[in-house]
């Protein structure tokens, strides 16, 4: 096996061991690309594999390896010959410098360690050793290097600096890091479970963006951004400075260690935070960081990530389609320019993100902060200023200064000559105005007559037939429930945010006119059958009538997201006269005291109804003021789909 192909194999196999078991299978044959070869490789290694999936805890890999480039050799041979790793190296100093105190941690590659330097009056440092297996792994040793040059190469306070590296007297290499002594981004992310201190995020997110730009200006591209690699270190006055961690997947662009090995647009990193280039296993660049930025400045607002989906496919179709529920779905207060500049840093194309990090981070952190002053730190545009010219006081008549062709500036009330020594003489005499009142005059007559020969026209021209319009607006009033309890107050929501089971909720109608409402919760398919609820009208509500006059406002009984994460598909109907099917379903459901269509042809006849019946080019707008949905179309008719996600 070449150099690459073992890279290639490595990097999607160590990417697919992060997931759980079902979302592998998915991620791997997007990731392979239609190489079967490649495929049949990492999935025998993921097979062979008797781990959680954490791949922090298996050393299968660096065996299958073996065992793809000798197949003489059996699995259960290589896999029981393996010596279990050495003990810490807790009361050791190392070098004669870094006493380690104890461990901070430990995976299939390395350990972590906490010390003190020695030298530099016990000052707490990091140490970052490897194991002995990750010695015997090519690709492991190249990454670690690499790690090592991409720190070297950053000098910035908001990146974690190397200050010493060196080996044991076993040949292990390690690595000396800045101590951070703080809270990383994902537990003050958790602390604060509906998002972040606005003030508090801007200032982190600011710095976030300043890091990175100085990252990539190093032609560095980190690929594993995410809240648990950025530290907040704690500095006096309560101020915190951020700390980009983890640079252990970095892709280094000409790099010194191994030029011709790491260049592929290989897929590394933490599914839920990857670009979608990235997760397609394309090239990765700055702008990919840009895009696991997006996804973290979300969660920081909002509490929650801007996708959850159930598996790698979902999760790139999502990504595809946009996001769905904005940030003031989720945090109505949010300015509109900062859910922008989320919204743009999350864009499927890489051309349609911001193209610098800083860029994105100043943007974001100026909308939410309201602050004028925005320091752009990596903005190196040069602003060329006009040459400097005399000002002329209009104060005072006598004082002029030439203008390009022997003009001279001169005071609103009257022009002056200059004579040689910038005095003028005296004033030349201004010809009088004429009066305008006339001008006017004739103007408005001309106006009044083109008016009146305008209404005579279209006064004796019959108006066209209007084709006829339904409107509605609809919300929904939303109740957290913990323990079977509610939770804070109900607010309003347009519906586009990701609700949480056990969550209450009502709809919400209006419209301007009189017709008939019909609203179903179409669940989800089962061995080929759908069934169907009624939500309005009910026994309980409008006294089961569909009927509603203009302006009349409607309220449907309190219902509960349950049963698995997904999605629930309402259906809203909004006719000016009565539907004859849905009358039957109405009676239907009436006969069963969860408002459930258990008729099986009844079932089909609604299902076939709302298919031909729904209109996609409805015009429809949300607004996030008053937190509700538009939606407008022509005909008597009006079906809408409304999608509810939750988890």
């Amino acid at each position: 096996m070449n150099p690459q192909r073992w890279e290639r194999v490595g990097e999607i196999y160590h990417s697919a061991l992060k997931l759980e078991r079902p979302e592998r299978a998915d991620f791997v044959t997007n990731a392979c690309a239609g190489d079967s070869e490649l495929k049949e490789e990492i999935t025998s290694l993921l097979n062979s594999d008797e781990t959680s999936g954490d791949f922090l805890k298996t050393g299968v890999f660096e065996r299958g390896l073996r065992i793809l480039m000798d197949s003489s050799k059996s699995l259960t041979t290589v896999v029981n010959t393996e010596p279990d790793e050495p003990d810490s190296l807790v009361g050791l100093t190392l070098d004669d410098r870094y006493l380690i105190e104890r461990k901070l941690g430990q995976g299939g590659v390395g350990a972590v360690y906490l010390a003190r330097d020695r030298k530099l009056h016990d000052k707490h440092v990091v140490v970052k050793v490897l194991l002995e297996k990750s010695l015997r792994d090519s690709i492991v040793l190249i990454k670690f290097q690499q790690e090592k040059e991409a720190l070297a190469r950053v000098d910035h306070p908001g990146v974690v600096g190397i200050t010493d590296t060196g080996e044991l007297p076993d040949g292990k290499p390690y690595i000396v890091m800045q101590y951070v002594e703080g809270i990383s981004l994902r537990d003050a992310i958790r602390a604060e479970a509906e998002g972040m201190d606005v003030e508090r995020a801007a200032h982190i997110i600011k710095q976030i963006g300043a890091a990175l730009s100085a990252v990539h200006e190093k032609r560095i591209f980190h690929r594993d951004l995410k809240p648990e690699n950025i530290m907040l270190q704690r500095l006096p006055r309560g101020e915190e400075q951020v700390k980009i961690l983890d640079f252990g997947v970095a892709k280094v662009k000409e790099s010194v260690v191994a030029p011709s090995l790491i260049t592929g647009g290989a897929t590394l990193g933490t599914v839920l935070y990857m670009s979608p280039e990235q997760l397609q296993g394309l090239k990765v660049s700055a702008i990919s960081d840009v895009y696991s930025f997006g996804v973290i400045a979300y969660e920081m607002l909002t509490g929650r990530r801007p996708f959850n989906p159930d598996t790698i496919g979902h999760l790139s179709e999502m990504q595809r389609q946009g996001v769905r529920a904005k940030p003031t779905d989720l945090r109505p207060r949010l300015p509109e320019e900062a859910e922008k500049a989320v919204v743009k840093a999350l864009a499927f194309e890489p051309q349609a993100r911001y193209q610098n990090a800083g860029d994105f981070g100043d943007a974001l952190a100026h909308a939410l902060s309201g602050d004028e002053e925005t320091i752009k730190q990596y903005r190196k545009t040069e602003v060329p200023l006009p040459p400097t010219q005399v000002s002329v006081d209009p104060n005072l008549p006598g004082i002029a200064t030439s203008l390009p062709h022997g003009d001279t500036l001169a005071t609103p009330f009257e022009r002056v000559q200059a004579s040689p020594f910038g005095q003028s003489d005296l004033p030349v005499e201004v010809e009088p105005r004429r009066p305008i009142w006339p001008v006017v005059a004739g103007l408005l007559v001309l106006i009044i007559a083109l008016a009146l020969g305008g209404y005579l026209i279209f006064a004796n021209r019959k108006p066209p037939s209007a084709a006829a319009e339904r409107s509605l607006v609809y919300s929904l009033t939303v109740q957290k429930m913990r323990d079977g309890k509610p939770y804070q107050e109900p607010f309003n929501s347009s519906g586009q945010e990701i609700f949480e089971n056990g969550y209450k909720f009502r709809l919400n109608f209006s419209s301007p006119q009189s017709g008939y409402l019909y609203i179903f919760n179409e669940g989800a398919p089962e061995k080929d059958n759908t069934d169907f609820t009624i939500i309005y009208p009910t026994p309980l509500t409008n006294k089961g009538s569909a009927k509603l006059g203009p302006d009349q406002t409607i309220q449907t009984n309190w219902n509960t997201f349950a049963g698995e994460t997904g999605t629930e598909h309402f259906w809203i109907v909004w006719s000016a006269t009565a539907v004859a099917q849905l009358e039957s379903a109405r009676d239907e459901a009436f006969k069963n005291k969860e408002g459930a269509i258990t008729d099986a042809a009844m079932v089909r006849n609604v299902k076939d109804f709302f298919t031909k019946r729904s209109d996609p080019k409805l015009e429809t707008t949300k607004n996030t003021a008053k937190q509700q949905t538009d939606v407008r179309g022509s005909g008597d008719l009006l079906v809408k789909q409304v999608d509810l996600e939750h988890r």
